[in-house]
C-alpha cells in the first residue's frame, strides 16, 4: 500500500509539472550545440535546480584560460513568461556577473521532462537540452 501511494504521488507530481509548464526541479545537461557544432559534455555534468523563485546552477567557465575549465556555480532569481526565461544573478563564481539579468528562449517538452534553452550570443547561438532528474 505504501509503495502504491509513493508511485501515485510521483506520477501525480510529473503530471503537474507537465500541465503547468514548471521548471521546478533538478535538471542535468544532456546536449550542447554552439555555433551549430555539437559540444562534448564534461563530467561531472552541469546541473540546474529551480525552486518556485530561485535557480542554482553549475557550469564550466572557459574564459578562465585553463586547459580544463573548473566547475563553477551561480544562483539567483528567475521568471518564466511566454517561453522566455529571465535569470537575475545574486551570487556567482564570476563576481562581475552579480546583478546581471540574462534572458533566453525556453521550450518545455509536452511531458515536462526536458527543456531546450536557446541563448542568442549575437554572433553565435548556444542551444542546450536539459533533462529532468528529479
Amino acid at each position: 500500500m505504501r509503495w502504491s501511494l509513493i508511485l501515485f504521488l510521483s506520477l501525480a507530481s510529473n503530471f503537474a509539472h507537465a500541465e503547468t509548464g514548471s521548471l521546478v526541479g533538478v535538471w542535468q545537461i544532456q546536449s550542447t550545440v554552439y555555433d551549430g557544432k555539437e559540444q562534448s559534455i564534461r563530467t561531472p555534468e552541469q546541473i540546474k535546480i529551480f525552486t518556485e523563485e530561485h535557480v542554482f546552477y553549475t557550469y564550466y567557465d572557459p574564459s578562465l584560460g585553463t586547459a580544463e575549465p573548473p566547475l563553477s556555480v551561480g544562483h539567483g532569481t528567475y521568471t518564466l513568461n511566454d517561453g522566455t526565461l529571465s535569470e537575475t544573478i545574486v551570487n556567482h563564481s564570476n563576481a562581475a556577473l552579480i546583478g546581471e539579468t540574462f534572458s533566453v528562449s525556453v521550450e518545455l517538452s509536452e511531458d515536462g521532462n526536458t527543456f531546450q534553452q536557446v541563448v542568442d550570443l549575437g554572433k553565435y547561438v548556444l542551444e542546450e537540452r536539459w533533462v529532468r532528474v528529479e
